[in-house]
């Protein structure tokens, strides 16, 4: 029972990181404030902490069509991108 209130609880706080990136970034662009890099939603919410199949489910997309998302975002960004 314990396990499952703290899986359910880190899910929840992934999700809620995500939706905080995803409005942090569409705040400083339409401030002015700064300029993030360009990234690609699939890529914000993947580096909020949630996976491939949350995100194409998330956003109605095949999870070979995130995978192709990535992979563009990745190879857009150079050599960094890489660890």
């Amino acid at each position: 029972m314990a396990d499952e209130t703290l899986e359910l609880l880190r899910r929840l706080e992934t999700k809620l990181s995500a939706l905080l990136v995803i409005v942090v970034d569409q705040y400083l662009r339409d401030t002015g404030l700064a300029q993030p890099r360009p990234r690609s939603i699939d890529r914000m919410l993947v580096d909020a902490g949630l996976t491939g199949s949350e995100v194409s489910r998330l956003l109605g997309k095949t999870p070979q069509a995130v995978s192709q998302a990535l992979a563009r975002d990745g190879r857009s960004r150079g050599p960094r991108s890489r660890p």
